[in-house]
């Protein structure tokens, strides 16, 4: 992912915080979480699970089981690899989504739906689902 495309998925991200600081709303980190835990459930949680064990309804239908997303911060010497976990989400520019490209590219899903405030959210979504799988780490 070029440095770019994270520069301005954060300034997104920061002007969606100072619109809602101007408006008198202040997200604050159990918010995003709880977006984050909302764009889970409906895009990853029938393959990795509703709780990201990789337990999915669609699990046994995949060629590649899907991950247990608790255990990424595991996996990773007990860091989690935030920008990392972004690019794989994000998808357009990975070589490969878990070797078999049946992991959808969600840059791709989510650009074209329905654009809010006039910018493309995609960024943003992505954030959320970060930060919400950051959340959810084994400890």
């Amino acid at each position: 992912m070029s440095g770019w495309f994270k520069f301005a998925s954060v300034l997104v991200l920061v002007a969606i915080q100072a619109l809602a600081s101007a408006s008198g709303v202040r997200a604050n980190q159990d918010e995003i979480i709880a977006d984050g835990l909302e764009e889970y459930l409906d895009n990853c949680a029938a393959c990795h699970g509703p709780e990201g064990l990789g337990d999915g309804k669609m699990a046994k239908m995949l060629l590649t089981p899907p991950a247990d997303l608790t255990g990424i911060a595991e996996r990773n010497g007990g860091e989690f690899p935030f920008w990392r976990v972004y690019e794989t989400i994000d998808g357009r520019d990975s070589e490969t989504i878990h070797g078999t490209f049946q992991m959808p590219i969600f840059g791709e899903r989510f650009r074209g739906q329905e654009k809010i405030y006039g910018y493309d959210p995609t960024g943003t979504r992505i954030l959320l689902l970060t930060h919400y799988l950051q959340s959810i780490q084994k400890p």
